[in-house]
Parts: structure tokens; C-alpha cells; sequence
């Protein structure tokens, strides 16, 4: 099954908009991702009542938005599950100003936390190194960035922290939702 490419940022943000739902593209994918890393079952639609809770306050979303959150939900899965190269945050573009990117980054990383919340109570559990993790996304998601002027170097340090953000997802993924492909067979020597 091929998997559509997602429409722009502002593309989703007008469907957003027009079903009257009040969160931006960036929390939006933020939150999905938050689902799939969390170790929702990929192949489930058991996510919908738990985006429909947090976005429409449990009400079912309009046919269009449906459809869309539905495909950007497909094609998260799909770049995650494909060794997670193709995963990107979705950001606006940088001809953006750099506060305002900065500001939907931080969105993104509250809308990652609240999905990943949801959905995986074994956090505790998890290596120190993943707890770690959480606690930073969560400090980003908390930050609010605001340069005096952009420059190159803020440029370069959002980047990072974007990057950090993108790995950071990757390894959640890799841990609480990558399934073993088939049980690796044992060769005795």
C-alpha cells in the first residue's frame, strides 16, 4: 500500500482551521508521533479516541480533517517503521520567522509528550537513558526561545534542537513500539 505524501504545513493548518480545531499542524503531528512511539498498535485505529479526546474534546472530527489526521498518522507510521530515516518533524518552512518556529517546535515536542503520555504507563520501567529523554523533550516542550536576532548561530542551535527532538522520537520508537521482525533462528556451531 502506498502511503501519500503529507500535504505542507499550511496545507494541514487551513484544515485545522476550517474544522475549527484549535492546534497547530506541528502539535498535531507532535501528538501522533507521541501515539507511535508510545507503542499504540500500529496497525490499530485504537489512537482515534484518544486524538479525538485530546483535540475535539472526544467529539469525532469533521470528514476532512478526519481524513487527513488519518493520513499523516499512516505516514508517521510508515517513516518510523521504515528505520525511521524519513522522520521529520513537521515544522514550517524557514522562511518563517525563527521565534515563530521555534514556539511550533515547542508545541510539536508538548503535543509528543501528551501523546506519549497517554499511551505508555511503563515509563518508570524504562532505561535512564529514555527517562532522560522524556525529561528533556519535556523541558523543550517548556521553553519558550527567543533570539535577539537571527543569525546564523540560532539558526544552527534550533537545527540541533530539532535533530535532538527527531533522534529523540526515533529511540522512543525503537523502544517501546519496534516489533521484532520474525524470531531470529539460533545456529548452533
Amino acid at each position: 500500500m502506498s502511503i501519500e505524501p503529507l500535504p505542507s504545513f499550511n496545507q494541514i493548518t487551513d484544515v485545522l482551521q476550517e474544522a475549527e480545531l484549535f492546534t497547530s499542524a506541528s502539535e498535531v503531528h507532535g501528538l501522533l508521533s507521541g501515539f507511535i512511539c508510545g507503542g499504540t498498535d500500529l496497525n490499530s485505529n485504537s489512537w482515534q479516541s484518544h486524538f479525538n479526546d485530546i483535540v475535539n474534546e472526544g467529539m469525532g472530527l469533521p470528514q476532512k480533517a478526519k481524513k487527513l489526521i488519518i493520513s499523516i498518522h499512516s505516514q508517521v507510521v510508515s517513516q518510523f517503521t521504515d528505520d525511521g530515516l524519513g522522520f521529520n518533524l513537521l515544522l514550517p518552512d524557514d522562511e518563517q520567522p525563527l521565534d515563530d518556529r521555534c514556539d511550533l517546535m515547542s508545541q510539536w515536542a508538548q503535543g509528543f509528550l501528551v501523546g506519549f503520555g497517554m499511551v505508555q504507563p511503563a515509563l518508570k520501567e524504562a532505561s535512564e537513558e529514555i527517562q532522560e529523554l522524556i525529561k528533556d523533550i519535556r523541558d523543550i516542550s517548556q521553553v519558550s526561545l527567543e533570539f535577539e536576532q537571527e543569525d546564523e548561530e540560532s539558526e544552527i542551535a534550533y537545527a540541533e534542537i530539532v535533530e535532538y527532538l527527531r533522534v529523540g522520537a526515533m529511540l522512543c520508537f525503537n523502544h517501546f513500539s519496534r516489533k521484532p521482525n520474525a524470531p531470529s533462528s539460533k545456529t548452533i556451531h
